[in-house]
């Protein structure tokens, strides 16, 4: 498990401070973290007074940083103290660097939101560049009962009052600036999607999927939040007098930010409208079979199933753990120049010099269906279909197949078992899906380790004892993730590929004939030496890829 990592509180001394320090004392408490106050003496002041008067407010500081926290707010929480000279933005996000800080809380200096949006601010600096999370409080929210003790405020706020502001953006004004900001942030941590959820009465919440888990990002006041999405419902199109009902649409990102389209989806909830935000690259050129994390045995399997005979070949697994990516890589196996490849997706996520492609569009009445039969009419060799959602998908993919094609496409299952019994619900006929099928992939995605501050530790009996189940030698030692700031105190960074390849062989076909239900399946995959994904996901820990943790969430399967 990561290490808690440290509060670092922008102390100035203005009267709204012991708010300030209260806040970040109920959040310290509230997850066992450390504390650390800090305040910048500005390097202008320093360079004109002499040094004697210089050292003076360095001691004057550090004195009464050493005076916080007030009374006996120092119970439950440890704390420290620093006194740094020099740019005051530039010095808290090195400091916070320094010591891996979590987050960053900062208080505003009384500036109406206009004018801190034309001239900036310290706080506008810290955000643009702070390496962890940062909780900007206005004074509106420090004033009262609380400055007078040591007593967290009454209400419990912490809107991050960021102001998104990014040049060369061609919107019409600030709120505009918020929205791409806000996303370029996302894109900063390597968001697949951003979630915004409102909070009771006054507060928006802001999450980030990084590594396929979530993270907060940032609370906003729901008086910054309402125009942010506003402004995003009118940058994607949407109808702003349907406000009770799902909202989705597309926005493109400008060609600074990589050209990265945003799949907007606007829910009314309870308290407020729950927004999803699909980030959705469009890579140039697909990724390799051999750069995905497939073992040696799974290549070889792949290989297989592009080589044996044209049929049906599925990739499986849950949304967003890169189906389409290792379909494309089978493609590009394949050779785009040997062959003539149609594909109807939603969306075209990789767009391939050579390939066919069409897009989903219901507006304009090209359905999946639709344009699967259309492409049919193409003289295709291969087809690739985005997804099978339902009987008659299935069934042209099947005539398709049945008809000397490579036939590829994606399924939302378990494991290579389980996408049999689906593609039965789907009223597949076992005869005819054997004769037909000449491959199923199954995949997930799991987090690495960071490299830069994993840790090392013996193995135990019961550990070793997993390995053995799986019949793998267990290691001397495994790795354990710990948090730093290039993890963002996570302790892991970026993903890999697990895989369950199998080969439509004589065994696994004539199961399916006979109407085998999932637990003879397995059975059968594993008489014939196909490895489960649980295999493929110890074998990465045990090459220090990723923690045993992380496997545990496959234990289901």
């Amino acid at each position: 498990m990561a290490i808690q990592s440290p509060i670092v509180v922008a102390i100035d001394f203005s009267p709204a401070s012991p708010a300030l320090i209260a806040y970040a004392w109920s959040l310290a408490e509230l997850e066992g973290r450390e504390v650390h106050f800090l305040h910048v003496v500005p390097r202008a002041k320093w360079a004109q007074d002499t040094s004697a008067q210089s050292q003076a407010d360095v001691v004057q500081a550090l004195q009464s940083l050493t005076g916080l926290p007030p009374g006996d707010g120092g119970r439950l929480v440890t704390f420290t103290h620093q006194v740094r000279i020099g740019s005051p933005a530039r010095e808290i996000i090195t400091y916070a660097k320094e010591c891996s800080a979590g987050t960053i809380l900062i208080g505003t200096r009384g500036r109406s939101r206009l004018v801190n949006m034309v001239l900036g601010s310290v706080a506008q600096a810290t955000l643009r560049d702070a390496p962890c999370p940062v909780l900007v409080v206005p004074d509106s929210c420090l004033v009262g009962p609380a400055a007078d003790g040591f007593s967290p405020p009454s209400e419990a706020v912490d809107p991050a009052e960021e102001s998104f502001a990014i040049e060369g953006h061609s919107g019409s004004g600030p709120d505009a600036n918020r929205v791409i900001e806000l996303l370029r942030r996302a894109i900063q941590w390597r968001a697949t999607d951003v979630h915004i959820d409102t909070v009771g009465a006054d507060r928006v919440w802001i999450r980030f999927r990084v590594d396929g888990k979530l993270q907060t990002f940032c609370h906003l006041d729901q008086n910054l939040a309402a125009p942010l999405l506003m402004q995003l419902k009118l940058m994607a199109d949407l109808d702003t007098t349907q406000t009770f009902e799902p909202l989705e649409a597309r926005l493109k990102l400008p060609p600074a930010l990589g050209g990265i389209e945003v799949r907007v989806t606007i829910v009314p909830a309870c308290e407020g409208d729950a927004v999803a935000l699909r980030l959705l690259k469009h890579e140039a050129i697909p990724r390799p079979l051999g750069t995905l994390g497939m073992s040696e045995a799974t290549l070889s399997s792949v290989e297989t199933m592009l080589h044996h005979r044209p049929g049906l070949v599925l990739v499986t697994g849950p949304t967003g753990t890169g189906k389409t990516t290792t379909v494309y890589a089978m493609l590009q196996a394949l050779g785009a120049g040997d062959h003539n490849i149609v594909s109807i997706e939603d969306p075209v996520e990789y767009r391939v010099p050579g390939i066919r492609q069409l897009s989903v569009n219901a507006r304009h009445n090209m359905t999946l269906t639709r344009g699967l039969k259309t492409l049919l009419r193409m003289d295709p060799d291969v087809v690739f279909i985005g997804e099978i959602r339902d009987v008659e998908a299935l069934e042209i993919a099947v005539r398709a197949s049945s008809s000397g094609r490579y036939v590829f496409s994606t399924l939302h299952t378990r494991d290579v078992a389980s996408t049999v019994t689906v593609l039965r619900d789907l009223h597949a006929d076992n005869y005819s899906l054997a004769a037909n099928l000449t491959g199923i992939v199954s995949q997930r995605l799991i987090r690495c380790l960071c490299r830069n501050c994993r840790v090392a530790a013996p193995i135990t009996p019961d550990e070793q004892a997993v390995f053995h189940a799986e019949d793998l030698e267990p290691p001397v030692e495994l790795f354990q993730p710990r948090g730093c700031s290039a993890c963002k105190q996570s302790g892991f960074h970026d993903r890999v590929g697990l895989f369950e390849a199998v080969v439509a062989n004589s065994e696994f076909v004539a199961a399916i004939q006979r109407g085998a239900a999932e637990d003879e399946l397995r059975q059968v995959i594993r008489a014939t030496q196909f490895r489960s994904i649980h295999y493929d996901a110890l074998t990465k820990v045990r090459d220090g890829i990723t923690s045993l943790s992380e496997v545990d969430v496959l234990s289901w399967m």
